[in-house]
């Protein structure tokens, strides 16, 4: 009993130390990739028990599964980006950045299963963070089926039920009714498809389809959190629409340097 009880207390601190083993994990991967299931194995591993063991406040009715799906998809994707990046010196920087988005998640996912976080923080970190994980999500759809000429509609399947699953998170996070949250998630997705349809025959990279995607996202959900909230009026909209215009045409004009 004592070796359990002491064994669970050093599980316990396991996410303070996940995203450095991480990174080293994944530093190994790049000048090893031939080891990218074994790797991707323990990450996953390692991911798994660091939510896990964060100790939950006394919320019986928190899924604490639902905070697995961020960064369990986040791994998947990014490692499976990773591997269209060997060529170039960037791997060592996203690394660091993997790493310290976990880090982050996994701090202030501490901090509300503790009660001191009422979800504020959380949901600002997964906005920002969903943002990037579905960069990575859509620039390896485009990659693979660039590289690997993978069917493009297998490959849409796999990042809708990965986008169904984010919409899911957040609106739980922000305690949004399970139909109504549905509901979202069937609108969101239909929206992204639709819009990732239009930026596959786009005559770009996969990094700029990625990005042009991402920015999709980022205003969709922005707009839905704030209709959510009673608070979506034109001016949200038109700063919203204006922000993800400038974007996508500075990403655009640009496109050829990435």
């Amino acid at each position: 009993m004592a070796k359990l009880i002491d064994m669970t207390y050093y599980l316990s601190f396991l996410f303070r130390l996940s995203p450095l083993l991480i990174f080293l994990l994944l530093e190994y991967f790049v000048y090893n990739i031939g080891n990218i299931f074994y790797i991707l194995f323990v990450i996953l591993f390692l991911v798994f028990f660091s939510v896990k063991n964060i100790k939950v406040r006394g919320d019986l009715d928190i899924k604490w599964y639902i905070f697995l799906i961020f960064p369990i998809l986040l791994e998947i994707s990014f490692v499976t980006y990773l591997m269209m990046e060997m060529d170039y010196l960037r791997p060592h920087l996203l690394l660091l950045v993997n790493s310290v988005i976990l880090y982050f998640y996994f701090r202030t996912l501490r901090s509300f299963f503790s009660g001191v976080d009422r979800g504020d923080s959380l949901n600002n970190i997964t906005i920002f963070g969903n943002f990037i994980l579905v960069f990575f999500m859509a620039s390896s759809v485009y990659g693979l089926q660039s590289f690997l000429r993978f069917p493009v509609w297998i490959l849409m399947i796999v990042f809708v039920v990965f986008l169904a699953m984010i919409v899911y998170s957040v609106m739980y996070i922000n305690k949004i009714k399970y139909n109504i949250a549905l509901f979202y998630v069937l609108i969101v997705c239909l929206v992204m498809m639709e819009l990732a349809w239009s930026i596959y025959f786009l005559p770009v990279t996969y990094k700029i389809s990625g990005l042009v995607l991402a920015i999709g996202y980022y205003i969709i959900m922005g707009l839905s959190r704030h209709h959510l909230k009673d608070s979506l009026n034109p001016r949200t909209v038109k700063l919203y629409f204006s922000f993800g215009f400038v974007s996508i045409i500075l990403v655009l004009l640009t496109s050829r340097w990435v």
